[in-house]
């Protein structure tokens, strides 16, 4: 690729993400202004849809227009002027002829690619709003979760350091010189703050469209005018940087056909792999190459072979024999919603700590009487403490334990020693630190929520849903009369009509005080009576609550990286299941951290246990050398670091969903086994 195609794929992605914080804060304004920082109400909701529309019409997909009407015409121009510098006979010469009519009818596709997400995102947003109105989410959690939506990660905050590493980021992002350090202060972002909870995010999308639509602009022009010109030949040109993917290494500078370039794009994959035309989406996601036409007559091509498949991309085949029992998953029959055996919190607590209790003895723990990870405490060591979890959240823990103890057996790590509860919902769903798993209260409790329910029959959920419905059109009706109320002396919400009562009154007409007091008084009853609905509907929730920790996601190998889950958990369909996909996750943290340690100390004071940086971690190590796990990653936390990546891999291929880890995992796994890590 040109360094022209190059800086303008760079600056689209940069604008784009310009264009995104001032989206963030019009949208953030806008609602700010409309609500007074108040509690969003149904009918507000609905009226701000339009608004929020116009809004990203006139930043979001605005800039689009101007990215794409100002700068792909350069693209189709750079396009022409490589061609004209090829020794092209005179029968090709309309391959340098400038053709409008394709040239703007790409430029609309590609358009339509930022109207497309656009519109997903606007939806995101107007969903947001109204869940807010029906669950009373307070206002400020509201804004917190809508910022995410759209810049994720990157969200503006009101934590400076926060602000400061997102400044970094943006302004560092494309210097390859601070690359290390940018990399960092990512890590610190989705390690050390809430925000990495967003998952799927409009930035994320927005940015990638904003690169790829360059280069997928100047496959599809490129391709267009060898067709017309009868060309048949094509040269994979390109720079290469320090994570290209192994297929673009092995292809740049070969010339092939395009019989040979489509019959190796239907019968191959690799990681990173995107749907579509081998031509337009080349090796895939935010590739930086492309097919250059050209024909062997010409003197300068000669058409290369086919070449091999990378070894790099074969996953190594399971051991025949496999006496260490590394290849085989969990089994986790007898351990489900239905099955689950619900102790009382006394009995389950008493059961945990006397396993954590024995495995705090294990002297392959080096620190016993220090904490090594950020937060950990010894007072933790040996049991369970912090936040007090119920009896379902605790039994569902309790029944997990022999599955944590059978993978440490595996890797020949000591148990883990102790449980956490915390009530911190910002900043992780669980965290691993010194053989100390830390839970989050909330989300124990929602893996746990319907252990030893029964499953709803198809009739008694549709009759729930039926009251739920008509419910939910009294609390609607109910609402239009207190706004028929409001509007009655003029003001649209409660806030507003709190602050008239305070108000002084005149003596005659309708804002008397007698008539504001009777009008209060009709209000009072709707609202006795919309809070009677509202629990009503609560109970009604309760009673058919299915909803899933995280959405379920059908993405396989092969499929485009974009729609991988965020995480793990995607890949399960119920609770328990989902809490176990991050209970395996930790435990894999637990594995590198613990996995043939040795005190490094020369001399050791007697007595003492080593730090934190005494202290050699050999597997981590070894997946310090992993490289392009945003190409392979199974999900997108996967892709914050290469522990991320390990104990996503880890989760999946130990709850037996091995088709979806990375090849890279299993010849870890193969190392392990061979004792080929030090």
């Amino acid at each position: 690729m040109s360094r022209i195609l190059e800086k303008l794929a760079d600056q689209h992605e940069q604008r784009i993400i310009d264009v995104l914080y001032r989206l963030e804060n019009d949208v953030i304004n806008e609602i700010t202004r409309a609500t007074k920082g108040n509690l969003v109400s149904q009918r507000l909701a609905i009226q701000l849809q339009p608004r929020l529309r116009a809004i990203i019409e006139r930043t979001f997909l605005n800039e689009a227009d101007l990215l794409i009407n100002d700068d792909y015409n350069k693209i189709a121009k750079e396009t022409l002027d490589t061609f004209g510098k090829m020794p092209i006979p005179a029968k090709f010469k309309n391959l340098t002829d400038v053709d409008l009519a394709t040239i703007n009818a790409l430029k609309t596709q590609s358009f339509s690619g930022f109207e497309d997400i656009a519109e997903r995102f606007l939806k995101v947003i107007n969903d947001e709003v109204y869940q807010s109105t029906i669950a009373g989410r307070p206002f400020n959690d509201m804004v917190s979760n809508i910022k995410s939506h759209i810049n994720g990660v990157y969200k503006s905050s009101n934590t400076s350091e926060i602000n400061e590493l997102v400044d970094f980021v943006n302004e560092n992002k494309f210097d390859s010189a601070k690359k290390a350090q940018v990399e960092e202060a990512v890590r610190k972002l989705h390690t050390q703050y809430a925000s990495d909870r967003a998952g799927n995010n409009l930035r994320r999308y927005a940015s990638q469209i904003a690169h790829d639509s360059v280069m997928q602009f100047h496959g599809q022009f490129t391709v267009a005018k060898a067709k017309a010109s009868g060309l048949n030949h094509f040269t994979y040109t390109g720079t290469l940087v320090r994570d290209s993917r192994p297929f673009c290494v092995d292809m740049l500078n070969k010339t092939l056909t395009e019989e040979q370039i489509r019959k190796m794009w239907n019968n191959r994959s690799w990681a990173g792999k995107s749907t579509g035309d081998p031509f337009i989406v080349r090796g895939g996601y935010r590739c930086r190459h492309t097919w250059i036409p050209t024909d062997p007559s010409w003197g300068e091509e000669t058409v290369d072979e086919v070449p091999d498949e990378p070894v790099v991309e074969e996953a190594p085949p399971p051991p025949v024999v496999d006496q260490t029992d590394i290849f085989t998953p969990i089994s986790r029959e007898g351990v489900t919603e239905q099955t689950i055996q619900i102790l009382s919190s006394s009995e389950a607590t008493k059961r945990l700590n006397k396993v954590f209790s024995d495995a705090s003895k294990d002297d392959r723990y080096l620190n016993k009487n220090i904490g090594h990870y950020r937060g950990s405490n010894v007072n933790n060591f040996g049991k369970v403490s912090g936040t007090k979890l119920g009896d379902r959240e605790l039994s569902m823990i309790n029944a997990m334990m022999p599955e944590a103890e059978e993978l440490c057996k595996k890797f020949n790590v000591p148990m883990i020693r102790g449980i956490k509860g915390s009530k911190n919902e910002r900043s992780f769903l669980a965290n691993m630190g010194d053989g100390t798993m830390g839970i989050q209260l909330r989300f124990a409790q929602n893996g746990a929520k319907r252990i030893g329910d029964k499953p709803l029959d198809a009739k008694t959920l549709n009759k729930f849903e039926d009251q739920k419905l008509k419910l939910e059109d009294e609390y609607v009706k109910l609402s239009a009369k207190k706004y028929e109320i409001y509007e009655e002396l003029g003001v649209s919400d409660a806030w507003d009509w709190r602050t008239l009562g305070s108000g002084t009154f005149s003596e005659t007409g309708k804002f008397t005080r007698q008539n504001y007091n009777e009008l209060n008084y009709k209000l009072s009853i709707l609202e006795r009576q919309s809070r009677s609905i509202k629990s009503e509907i609560n109970d009604i929730n309760k009673k058919i609550n299915n909803k899933l920790i995280a959405p379920v996601s059908n993405w396989k190998r092969g499929d485009t990286i974009v729609a991988r889950p965020w995480s793990a958990k995607s890949f399960e369909n119920d609770n328990v299941e989902q809490f176990r996909a991050t209970f395996y996750h930790e435990m894999g943290h637990h594995i590198h951290q613990q996995y043939k340690i040795k005190d490094i100390r020369t001399s050791p004071v007697s007595g003492t246990e080593p730090a934190w940086t005494q202290v050699n971690r050999p597997l981590e190590d070894r997946l310090n050398k992993v490289r392009g796990i945003k190409d392979h990653s199974p999900s997108q936390y996967g892709t914050t670091n290469t522990r991320e990546w390990f104990v996503e891999n880890f989760s999946l291929y130990y709850r037996g969903k091995e088709e979806l880890v990375a090849p890279e995992f299993l010849k870890i796994l193969q190392e392990i086994k061979d004792d080929k890590i030090p």
